[in-house]
């Protein structure tokens, strides 16, 4: 049976003086608006306040979850009831950009965090630091706040973080090649060397993220590691992908198919673990989220399994190597529901750390807390989580040095994608095809003003 979570007492004594208050002092007053004091409340009738949330279909366990804890909101509070859509990724945009111009959008809905500055820039969502008390945003880590900032505000309550690059291997075929299971690669030589041993039949050492969609997005964390920066100076006025470490990024790159020890064409998209667990893979980078696939789908393979940062040129790890993303919650900015949506985000994700602790342990620790205190809650009351090897890993060796997600245009990550597809399939020297794709960033930055969109 779940635990029944509530405000503290104070805010039930507030609630209950307000409520005394009501009948005197707010008669009149148009059903779904709030009194003087802000506080979220049934209508004028007496019904709970109807709040509607989007979320997006991942895995089935996601969705279940969250109605689950919808059901338990609701259940607990009679002056808000939440009703919630799960809208497929494909079809979101199409559908919230439809919703938004019909003036019918929900009242709050999940978004990526690299969409929350451009979002909050357009007017599109509304600020949150009046309607989430000081301390749940003090609670968040120092690396994800940039991450819902807008012009110093908070503009989301994120749910969790996800890493994009890890490095899985094959123990069993580590020891095959005459190689030490409990030793992964930890530089761009090492890989090398180890992939090569791994490399046979019809079995590639490793894999790395196609040029036709998934490098847009997966190499953020290669770019971070090996230039400590991604393909935009920081005032976004000009390209910044001609120097040493994309350089050097390029070259290794160009190693790892020279050597065949990646197949030439993918054997599936970069986040489809399939490939690695049926053995056509004896290394694989992915993201966290194949974590949840190997413990939930794949447990006779767990053990046969290691997990470790993704190597550095140098191999010194305590860099970033891995981009991090992830979901957040947000509020339409046209909502009138903006204080009932805001208490059921409290409540799920910003109060009682057992509430949101109860989603780390469903995902199987393949996303990542937040909060402070939510990680200290689950060291202290899940032994399985204490006591679990590639949590504790990659919350002390990967996480604390990942960096956000790229927010700007898509064009820009595809014009160095095609640098580097033109650098190995071309052979095209390193640092003339990354000066051509700089020459195409600047011409994109000129015709468009791109630096004066910069969130």
């Amino acid at each position: 049976m779940k635990r029944k979570f509530t405000f503290t007492s104070l805010i039930s004594l507030l609630l209950v003086g307000l409520f005394v208050l009501s009948s005197c002092g707010t008669a009149g007053k148009k059903p779904g608006t709030t009194g003087e004091n802000g506080q979220a409340g049934s209508d004028a009738s007496g019904k709970p306040e109807e709040v509607l949330l989007w979320n997006m279909q991942f895995e089935d366990w996601y969705g279940d979850h969250f109605n689950q804890m919808m059901e338990q909101f609701n259940s607990e509070n009679k002056d808000v009831h939440v009703t919630q859509q799960f809208i497929n990724g494909s079809v979101w945009d199409q559908k919230m950009k439809a919703a938004q111009a019909a003036k019918t959008a929900p009242d709050t809905y999940v978004l990526a965090y690299n969409q929350v500055p451009f979002s909050a820039a357009q007017g599109l969502i509304r600020n949150m630091d009046d309607l989430i008390p000081q301390s749940a945003w003090d609670d968040i880590y120092d690396n994800v706040k940039p991450m819902i900032t807008y012009q110093g505000k908070y503009y989301a309550y994120p749910i969790f973080t996800e890493l994009q690059t890890l490095l899985y291997y094959r123990k069993d075929m580590f020891e095959q090649a005459g190689l030490d299971p409990d030793t992964p690669p930890r530089s761009w030589d090492d890989l090398i060397a180890d992939a090569k041993k791994l490399t046979k039949d019809d079995v590639f050492g490793v894999n790395f993220p196609g040029f036709s969609g998934d490098f847009n997005w997966a190499a953020w964390g290669w770019e971070y590691q090996a230039a400590n920066h991604l393909a935009l100076t920081d005032d976004w006025k000009s390209a910044n992908i001609t120097d040493e470490g994309f350089v050097d990024l390029a070259d290794f790159v160009r190693t790892l198919y020279d050597e065949k020890v990646v197949p030439a064409q993918q054997l599936a998209n970069y986040n489809d673990p399939k490939p690695f667990l049926d053995g056509r893979l004896a290394m694989m980078f992915n993201g966290s989220w194949v974590i949840a696939a190997l413990k939930k789908d794949n447990p006779e393979l767990a053990d046969k399994v290691g997990v470790a940062p993704a190597p550095t040129k140098d191999g010194n790890q305590q860099v970033t190597t891995s981009a991090a993303g992830g979901f957040t919650y947000v509020l339409d900015a046209k909502s009138t529901k903006a204080e009932e949506a805001a208490k059921y985000i409290h409540w799920l994700l910003a109060d009682d750390p057992s509430v949101p602790a109860q989603y780390f342990k469903t995902a199987a620790y393949s996303k990542y807390a937040v909060r402070k205190s939510v990680d200290e809650y689950i060291t202290e009351h899940d032994k399985d989580a204490y006591n679990d090897k590639w949590r504790n890993d990659i919350t002390e060796q990967v996480l604390p040095y990942a960096k956000p997600e790229a927010v700007y245009a898509t064009e820009i990550n595809q014009y160095v994608s095609n640098a580097f597809q033109s650098i190995v399939l071309d052979h095209t020297p390193a640092e003339e095809a990354l000066s051509k794709a700089a020459e195409q960033i600047n011409d994109y930055i000129t015709t468009n003003d791109y630096s004066s969109k910069k969130p």
